[in-house]
C-alpha cells in the first residue's frame, strides 16, 4: 500500500498493537503522530520509526488531549485509530465507581471528544478504525469493564459510520482476540495467579482453544488495520472485523 502523503493519529502506540499499527503505516510512507500517556516510551517509539513519526505523551481521558492532538497533526489528518490501554481487570459488582467511570472515559468519553476535534479536520476519503476486543462478541471472563463497554464503542462505530458517511469519511471497528501484547501477558500472569497454576500452562490451555491453536502477533494486526485506513478499503464502512485466530464462533 502507498500511503504517502497522508497523516494518521495511533493512540496507544508506544507499543503493542497500536506500536505495530504506527510502524505499518510509517513503512508505506504515511506521516504519524503517535499518542500515549508516557513520553519516554512514546518518544522512544517515534525515534525509532523515524522523521515520519512525531510523538505525543497524551491520556485518551484527559480533557486537554483533542485540542493537544489537533495541534500536533497541524491543519489536516486521513484517518485516525482510536486505540488505549484496556480497562481495568475485575467482576461486574467488584469494580469500584471510580474504575468504571475511568473505563468509560478511557474507552467512550475520550474517544467521543478527540473525533469532535480531529472529524473537521478530515475530508472525503478519511477513515477512522476503534480497535476494540473479542469480548464485543463473547465476554471475557474477570473482565467485565471491557465485557460490558466494547460493545458500546463497536456500535459508537456503527452509528458513525452512519451519520460521516455522507461526508466521504469511513468509520470501521477491527477486533483483537487473543494478540501477544504486554497486556494479554499481564492478563495470563493474573489468571494463573488466581488459580494457582503455571503460567506456561495457563498460555497453552489458552492457544488450544484458539482454531488456529497460537497467539496473534501485533503485525498480523497491524496489517488488517493497515488495510482499512487505506484507499484499498475504500468500499469498506460499518465493518466491524475480527482478527482472532477463529477464536470467536458466534453467529451473526
Amino acid at each position: 500500500m502507498d500511503l504517502g502523503g497522508k497523516v494518521f493519529v495511533v493512540g496507544g502506540a508506544s507499543r503493542g498493537i497500536g506500536r505495530a499499527t504506527a510502524t505499518e503505516l510509517v513503512s508505506a510512507g504515511a506521516r504519524v503522530v503517535l499518542m500515549s500517556r508516557t513520553a519516554e516510551a512514546v518518544e522512544a517509539a517515534a525515534a525509532e520509526l523515524g522523521e515520519r513519526a512525531l510523538g505525543l505523551a497524551a491520556d485518551m481521558a484527559a480533557p486537554d488531549t483533542p485540542e493537544r492532538v489537533r495541534a500536533a497533526v497541524g491543519g489536516r489528518v486521513d484517518g485516525v485509530v482510536v486505540n488505549s490501554g484496556g480497562p481495568p481487570l475485575g467482576r461486574a459488582l467488584d469494580v469500584s465507581d471510580e474504575d468504571w467511570r475511568g473505563s468509560y472515559e478511557l474507552l467512550i468519553g475520550g474517544p467521543l471528544r478527540l473525533l469532535r476535534a480531529l472529524v473537521p479536520l478530515m475530508g472525503e476519503g478519511g477513515a477512522i478504525l476503534f480497535v476494540t476486543s473479542s469480548s464485543v462478541r463473547q465476554p471475557i471472563g474477570g473482565l467485565d469493564t471491557s465485557n460490558v463497554l466494547r460493545p458500546g464503542v463497536a456500535a459508537l462505530a456503527k452509528v458513525l459510520a452512519r451519520d460521516l458517511g455522507p461526508r466521504g469519511i469511513r468509520v470501521n471497528s477491527i477486533a483483537p482476540g487473543r494478540i501477544d501484547t504486554d497486556r494479554l501477558r499481564g492478563n495470563d500472569r493474573a489468571r494463573a495467579e488466581r488459580e494457582g497454576r503455571d503460567l506456561d500452562e495457563v498460555r497453552a490451555a489458552s492457544a488450544a482453544e484458539i482454531p488456529l491453536r497460537r497467539y496473534g502477533e501485533p503485525a498480523e494486526m497491524a496489517r488488517v488495520a493497515a488495510f482499512l485506513l487505506s484507499d484499498a478499503a475504500s468500499y469498506v464502512s460499518g465493518a466491524a472485523i475480527q482478527v482472532d485466530g477463529g477464536l470467536v464462533s458466534a453467529i451473526p
